[in-house]
């Protein structure tokens, strides 16, 4: 991954942080849950991609406390979400943005578009799976070689019991 690339998503991942919302321990779903839902969501974007394409997670599932303070995300103690990242190595002849721009579409209802909240110069999309909370940004990958996307999810806070 690029420096360029690298510094693109942690800027969006720094963005999709600051934008999460504390539960109330009683009221937060477990933690392993919100995993699951996070990666389910992750699935569920790669299955829209291009019959073709490849995606490889950057490692397993990650997870921070919300009371972290973590790129600006507060929640109450004992709470903590979770992180999915990966990238999507794109079939020849596909074009990143466009594949970005008509994700929407092939996810259908049950996701909704955000605001991405900041200028970039590539192509960017941050999605919200309905009823899950999880927010899932998809970047395109800068530089040369097969077209690839960085896909970035975060889930809502979960209780860690």
């Amino acid at each position: 991954m690029s420096l360029r690339s690298l510094a693109a998503t942690a800027l969006v991942g720094t963005c999709l942080l600051l934008s999460l919302t504390a539960c109330a321990p009683a009221d937060a779903p477990a933690f392993t849950d919100v995993r699951t839902q996070t990666e389910d969501a992750v699935t569920e974007i790669v299955a829209a991609l291009p019959k073709g394409s490849t995606y490889t997670p950057a490692g397993d599932a990650t997870s921070t406390p919300c009371s972290s303070g973590t790129g600006g995300v507060t929640g109450p103690r004992g709470t903590s979400f979770a992180t999915v990242q990966g990238e999507a190595i794109l079939p020849d002849m596909a074009d990143a943005a466009s594949v970005i721009a008509d994700l929407p579409t092939a996810l259908g209802e049950g996701w909704a578009v955000e605001p991405v909240g900041i200028d970039v110069a590539l192509a960017t999309a941050r999605l919200n799976r309905a009823g899950s909370g999880v927010s899932v940004d998809v970047t395109e990958r800068a530089g040369t070689g097969a077209a690839a996307l960085e896909i970035l999810a975060v889930s809502r806070c979960g209780r860690v019991d």
